[in-house]
């Protein structure tokens, strides 16, 4: 196996550089480039999340001096084609410059080819640039040069000479949107509004017009891969995001989780050089798929008498309320018994058989239908969830809350 190849391309995340992330004379042009998924200082991991949340990577321009670095005119999704190991290696370099981090998404090169990424121009063959328009946002090069249909891929190169510039050992590829009527994901803007977003899908599937079959995500340490896991887990159970985002389950299903940890133990102390490429970890088991488990009969049955019990206590709970408050006089609202624990089977057996919805954000929402009498006032409701949550936690061994709402 060849140690200096992969397969896979890896687009990395770091944390938010207000600064330098975000130009504009105003609050609200620096929040136009910020959009309104996170704060303008997110870590590197709340971007990953978010990414995985929305169900794809929205271009970026690649701010530096309050400058574009991505020619063309069109904002670019920027991946390198360094293998794993060594992309650690750069990480634990280039850390403290906050230009990269251990933090990413991995594609199967032949995929995101596929998708329309191409390789990176380093370099021109002339050293006299024109430009046919050259300010912060909008670099597009003359077409005697480079077509403006391929500038998106050039970066700059001088390997030599008193302005050194030399980015050649990233191997980057890069990805334009060509196509905005299947090039697009859903998401909040800097302005509050919710909508189409020109961006890279990743979990939609070959059956709506993407390319990907899988992906990897990448995190640092065992702790955010257990986060990730359950993050995945949930959309895979949901089939959707709560923009209503249809997610094809094969492309979750099939993809992984790599703790860079891992790669750098294996490689430095365990003498794994397999494990410096994607394939290699691999083979070596040390990927993570997402957590599906089934139930056995027996805890089918013990969810069904669970259930039973909780209807009771709710209707016992109702009674209750209406003896101690006749009048239906307060807040308008609702309630619900919501747990979180989405990778346990019990709760994924009650979601297949629909006696649970969601996930929503990782939020499973119990059914429990039982004979009280509807009332507007939220804290009837309050009071009827409080005690099916607590039966709920006491007779399926995990932890079940109240999560009310007003109408």
């Amino acid at each position: 196996m060849r140690h200096d190849h992969t397969d896979w391309l890896i687009h990395f995340v770091r944390d938010r550089n207000p600064e330098q992330d975000f130009p504009g004379q105003s609050e609200d042009e620096a929040r136009y480039f910020a959009g309104g998924e996170l704060e303008f200082d997110a870590s590197a991991f709340q971007v990953l999340c978010t990414i995985i949340r929305l169900g794809g990577l929205i271009p970026g321009h690649s701010f530096r001096n309050n400058r574009t670095t991505i020619y063309g005119g069109e904002p670019a999704v920027c991946v390198t084609e360094m293998p794993l190991y060594a992309f650690a290696s750069y990480v634990k370099q280039a850390a403290a410059t906050g230009r990269v981090s251990a933090y990413g998404i991995a594609f199967l090169k032949r995929e995101f080819y596929e998708a329309g990424g191409r390789p990176a121009i380093y370099g021109l063959s002339t050293n006299k640039v024109t430009y046919e328009v050259n300010t912060w946002i909008r670099r597009i090069l003359s077409p005697t040069i480079l077509p403006q249909a391929e500038q998106y891929r050039y970066v700059a190169y001088s390997p030599s000479g008193a302005r050194w510039i030399d980015w050649s050992h990233e191997r980057e590829w890069r990805w334009k949107v060509t196509d905005s009527e299947r090039e697009y994901i859903w998401c909040e803007a800097g302005d509050g509004t919710f909508g189409r977003t020109p961006g890279l899908p990743l979990f939609r599937g070959k059956a709506e017009g993407a390319c990907f079959s899988r992906v990897c995500i990448i995190v640092w340490n065992n702790q955010e891969a257990a986060e990730v896991q359950k993050l995945l887990t949930g959309l895979y159970l949901a089939g959707s995001n709560n923009y209503d985002t249809h997610f094809e389950k094969s492309v979750i299903g099939n993809s992984s989780i790599i703790v860079l940890e891992d790669v750098i133990n294996a490689v430095e102390s365990g003498q794994n050089l397999d494990a410096q490429t994607i394939e290699g970890l691999e083979e070596a088991d040390l990927v993570r798929p997402i957590l599906l488990k089934d139930a056995t009969p027996e805890q089918a049955k013990r969810v069904k008498s669970a259930l039973k019990a909780a209807a009771q206590a709710g209707a016992q709970a109702a009674k209750g309320h209406i003896c101690a408050h006749p009048q239906d006089i307060g807040g308008c609202g609702s309630a619900a018994a919501v747990t979180y624990d989405i990778t346990n089977e019990l709760v994924q057996y009650m979601l297949k058989e629909g006696l649970a919805t969601g996930p929503y954000d990782g939020r499973v929402h119990i059914e429990v239908h039982g004979e009280w009498p509807p009332r507007q006032e939220r804290a009837y409701y309050e009071a009827i969830y409080l005690e099916i949550a607590e039966c709920l936690s006491q007779h399926l061994g995990i932890q079940v809350r109240l999560y009310s709402w007003d109408d």
